[in-house]
């Protein structure tokens, strides 16, 4: 029985400090209008879906009128965004859909999970937190969100809750490098060059495991690549670059010049205690690393077993003294859920 309830209060406090890290602006619980069927134009804003169904997001489709069906089918909603600052990272957060999904925003894929046919494979269990591009966003009028899901079996569609968030690590960023990056399995020293050409790589959305994004059964090396544009001021004081947690292990490099390690931050000033895979990645570099114009990050990552990856945020770059101020207010405290441990195995 106190296993049983370790279990718990570990599954419930987990889900409570994940949550705390995001403000929800908008709920996007209630009825969306829906369609089976698949076509990818449904993704944009011009097409008229204003004789589709409705159903409700949280419970499935089959409960809803589509019992026994199985395949494609598509979720849209309007919503309006405004009072949100400029620099704010706004956050579509979806807790469980079944089985693979692709989101749209404005027509634009900012994320998905699972993968659909003809290699299915299903993400229903997972969190899905996909990064909306300011660029992307209309302030004085609808933005459209559209959600293609893919059902093997049994129940489909968006069954958990849903909403719009901003991160609260977006006032403490000075250059957000959330979102897509490129990815290789494997170990090549090449891979931390500047100039290796890294156009044949996949890509997957950061922060979110590489299981959840069609690499189910990889554990051991891989490999993230991020080519980002750098406008401000080379000289001043020193920056972080903040790769949020990474399950298990990294080595990190900045234009093929290693930045360092999960290693030795666990022997420097920004180490909470815990565990590799929930230590929070920041790398203090001097200003002068970083090209005006194009730079180049690569993440070398090691994963033992289980889930693995570049799985949450904030992924970012700030200035020294935001982010000391970011991680005395939100790294440094021991939290609820480690209290509990801390007392429990006493």
């Amino acid at each position: 029985m106190r296993i049983l309830l370790l279990i718990l209060l570990i599954v419930t406090l987990n889900l409570e400090l994940s949550a705390q890290k995001l403000r929800q602006i908008v709920s996007l619980q209630g009825y969306w209008s829906f369609s089976v069927g698949d076509d990818i134009s449904w993704r944009w804003s011009d097409h008229d879906f204003s004789d589709w169904d409705r159903i409700y997001v949280g419970i499935s489709w089959e409960s809803q009128g589509y019992d026994g069906y199985n395949g494609y089918a598509w979720y849209k909603k309007k919503v309006e965004i405004s009072n949100m600052s400029t620099n704010t990272r706004l956050i579509l957060q979806i807790d469980q859909i079944d089985d693979a999904d692709e989101v749209y925003f404005n027509g634009v894929l900012i994320g998905h999970s699972g993968s659909f046919p003809p290699n299915v494979q299903t993400a229903y269990s997972q969190l899905r937190r996909y990064a909306v591009p300011q660029t992307l966003i209309n302030f004085n009028g609808n933005n459209l969100i559209a959600v293609r899901v893919y059902d093997t079996y049994l129940n489909g569609g968006i069954l958990g809750q849903a909403g719009l968030y901003v991160d609260v690590a977006s006032a403490y960023i000075l250059q957000d490098l959330s979102g897509s990056w490129r990815f290789k399995p494997g170990d090549n020293t090449n891979y931390s060059s500047f100039g290796y050409n890294h156009a044949d790589w996949d890509t997957l959305n950061v922060p979110g495991t590489w299981e959840s994004q069609g690499y189910p059964y990889l554990d051991g090396y891989a490999w993230y690549r991020k080519s980002f544009t750098w406008d401000k001021p080379t000289m001043g004081d020193d920056v972080v670059v903040v790769l949020g947690r990474i399950d298990d292990r990294d080595v990190v490099y900045l234009n093929g010049n290693r930045i360092g390690s999960v290693d030795e931050i666990k022997k420097g000033p920004y180490y909470a205690g815990k565990p590799d895979y929930q230590t929070l990645r920041a790398y203090r570099i001097s200003r002068s690393m970083l090209n005006r114009g194009q730079n180049i990050l690569a993440v070398r990552v090691w994963d033992d077993r289980l889930e693995g990856g570049m799985y949450d945020g904030p992924i970012g770059i700030m200035t020294l003294k935001a982010f000391e101020s970011y991680f005395s207010e939100h790294e440094e405290s021991k939290n609820l859920f480690e209290y509990f441990l801390d007392r429990f195995f006493d």
